[in-house]
């Protein structure tokens, strides 16, 4: 039996003897509860740890001896720490544990007390985090829309100078606009800066005044408050019906579809569609369409649906299988969009937006001669959008059905692209051209196209329209133009557009 020497109290008395097996029972250690393997192990370990010290210093009479035997185990800690079985004990309640003379306690009482510290500490951040969000990313609230109009159109209770010029609600023909924005979501851009607040204080100032019935690409409201604000200075200047894609918060993994109606006239009914998740970075974005029954008149509607389809990430809008395939499964939703909430009236229809289609045919032409005929995407497009069909075959697409895809028994045959109508050609609205003081073609833009977008010249606005669907019907569309919006040079801004889009832009007459 290995034997340990013990220290008594008293100097004078003789060291105790006790069993090593037993030395530790002052800690509550039960033996009897180890296994037998590991109760072997710890005898082992006190025969091969401790005996060869007790045989060192096998005679122990005096204090003198123990003294010169711990002074020998120190002298040895500096080339070999001696090592100890850990030891569980407590210490003020805590359970701890001993090992090589140090002493590590446990910092909660039980298991029970640690779990429930543990899932706090995650359910209150994520608590907060969820309250954040869900007031960060919803919509601002406007205030109450105003009840009378003085006869100088001045608000009764609005006496903002702004409003007083622009407001034109009291009259019936409506300036029509339609562009891309480029104003997404933060942290995301082309180049260098998108300069978004900038270009933002730009076009509430500059182009809100110039127009009453306005439809918005690429407005994007999540992460950020721009929108919010545009809302906010858009209502200030009379604009107060709007409809915009529904917010999305962090926890859909994507974010809203960008889309954005603002009208002075007054919104008698509005609806918004989301299409199936897209392709690429599209995923990221709940596109869909926008639909707003506005009455200009007391018996004069107009249906005006705004959509932004999939998008072509090929280099220089080249057509790509599957995003073509997306975009036109896309056209079909906005054609069944507009089948459900036009069919049972005949009022004028107007579809305005970036569809991401290029109408111009290209054929490797210098990008100074316009485009007079359409190419295959946008024929398909169209032929969809009436509810014709196309045959997907016609791009690549393994279709073994002779019958056309999309095709539906509502038809829009009439449905009209008002500025190829009026120009003879598809417009440019995209990485356009200008020719430089020797002329030579540049790009028309560089801060904000994305550099394998320039110079490519392409026709993908569109401002399509019905307006016969009914003998009485007397709304026309003229005045039909390309907005640039070329920021004037003496401005001191740091961009010379305000998005990398152009704007179509039209007058809705009526008789």
């Amino acid at each position: 039996m290995v034997l340990i020497i013990k220290q008594n109290d008293k100097e004078d008395e003789l060291p105790a003897i006790f069993d090593i097996n037993t030395e530790n029972e002052h800690f509550r250690f039960d033996e009897n509860n180890l296994t037998p393997n590991k109760r072997d192990r710890r005898q082992d370990y006190n025969q091969l740890e401790f005996a060869p010290l007790l045989q060192q210093h096998h005679t122990i009479t005096t204090r003198n001896d123990r003294e010169r035997l711990l002074q020998d185990i120190d002298s040895n800690s500096d080339d070999e720490e001696l090592a100890s079985p850990p030891i569980v004990t407590s210490k003020n309640n805590r359970k701890c544990l001993i090992f090589n003379n140090e002493r590590y306690c446990f910092c909660f009482h039980t298991r029970k007390t640690c779990l429930f510290v543990c899932l706090i500490s995650f359910v209150i951040p994520l608590v907060s985090f969820t309250i954040f969000a869900s007031i960060y990313f919803s919509p601002v609230s406007l205030p109450n829309i105003p009840t009378t109009i003085t006869s100088n159109n001045q608000l009764s209770n609005h006496q903002d100078s702004t409003a007083a010029i622009v407001n034109k609600s009291t009259t019936i023909s409506p300036r029509l606009l339609t562009f891309n924005m480029f104003m997404r979501p933060p942290g995301v851009k082309n180049n260098e800066n998108d300069f978004k607040n900038e270009r933002l204080d730009y076009i509430i100032k500059n182009v809100l005044p110039l127009h009453d019935i306005i439809t918005i690409q690429e407005a994007f409201a999540y992460a950020n408050r721009r929108i919010d604000q545009l809302l906010v200075a858009a209502f200030g200047q009379g604009f107060y019906y709007h409809v915009g894609s529904p917010r999305h918060y962090p926890w859909d993994l994507g974010g809203d579809g960008g889309l954005l109606i603002l009208s002075r006239y007054p919104i008698k009914k509005a609806d918004r569609i989301e299409f199936s998740r897209g392709v690429h970075a599209d995923w990221l974005s709940f596109k869909g369409a926008l639909h707003a029954l506005i009455e200009l008149d007391d018996d004069k509607f107009i249906h005006v649906y705004t959509t932004h389809t999939q998008a072509s990430y090929d280099n220089g809008g080249k057509l790509n299988l599957d995003d073509t395939k997306v975009r036109l499964s896309q056209f079909a939703n906005v054609h069944q969009f507009i089948q459900d909430t036009a069919q049972n009236d005949t009022f004028p229809i107007l579809l305005m937006g970036d569809l991401n289609v290029d109408a111009a045919i290209h054929n490797g032409s210098s990008p100074d001669v316009p485009s007079y005929q359409s190419s295959l995407a946008y024929t398909m497009m169209m032929d969809v959008l009436t509810g014709k069909g196309t045959d997907l075959k016609l791009i690549g697409g393994d279709d073994t059905n002779d019958e056309l895809s999309y095709t539906s028994s509502w038809r829009l045959d009439n449905l009209t692209d008002i500025p190829y109508k009026s120009f003879g050609y598809h417009p440019v609205t995209f990485g356009d051209y200008k020719k430089s003081s020797n002329g030579t073609i540049i790009p028309a833009e560089t801060i904000l196209t994305s550099h394998n977008q320039l110079l490519t010249v392409q026709s993908i606005d569109r401002l399509l329209w019905i307006g016969d669907r009914s003998q009485n019907n007397t709304m026309t569309l003229s005045n039909i133009t390309v907005e640039r919006f070329y920021v004037p040079e003496n401005a001191s801004y740091p961009f010379t557009q305000i998005s990398d889009h152009y704007g179509l832009g039209a007058i809705l007459r009526t008789q």
